[in-house]
């Protein structure tokens, strides 16, 4: 008489299809849990900032959708967003540089009507306001100070590029 386990029936692929898949999934939720973004995985990012505002050597220029040069400098903007994340940088803003970009380098700042969500596998949360180091202390790294309520976040992104705001302002004359 046979036994039931004599023969087992075993779908090995399967169970490796299975394990796998599994692990996939388990990678994804985690990272997604942990950016707080469960489209983490994108680098699309289609919104225009509200208004701008371009230092240059302690001269404050602000400008507003209806400005001529806003449009070609917030699409700038959108695109060096949208192109991606590259890593976190690990860098953080202290008062000093902030008040050293203001004052004595060229640095865009980008503020947003609404919170916006920059897809990275980190957290970025949530921010109303942008920093982008032109010039100066920052600025060999293409990173992005995120903050809200005039508060920037530590561990700024790096993006994968920010040359076209540096080509729109070369254009613009604020950059030589």
């Amino acid at each position: 008489m046979k036994q039931p386990t004599d023969k087992l029936n075993t779908n090995i692929l399967g169970m490796l299809v299975a394990v796998v898949g599994f692990g996939f999934l388990a990678i994804v939720a985690t990272i997604a849990f942990a950016a707080q973004d469960p489209l983490w995985f994108l680098s699309s990012f289609d919104t225009r900032p509200a208004r701008i505002i371009i230092y240059r050597e302690g001269q404050r220029t602000e400008l507003q959708r209806w400005d001529p040069g806003f449009a070609e400098l917030a699409e700038a903007i959108r695109v060096s967003l949208a192109r991606g994340v590259a890593r976190p940088s690990g860098i953080g803003l202290s008062s000093g540089s902030l008040e050293d970009a203001y004052n004595l380098y060229v640095t865009v700042e980008a503020f947003f009507d609404e919170p916006v969500r920059l897809h990275a596998w980190f957290n970025t949360d949530s921010p109303t306001q942008m920093l982008f180091p032109i010039t100066g202390r920052h600025s060999d790294v293409p990173a992005v100070f995120l903050g809200k309520e005039g508060q920037y976040m530590s561990g700024a992104p790096a993006l994968k590029t920010i040359e076209p705001i540096r080509d729109v302002l070369r254009a613009q004359g604020y950059l030589q």
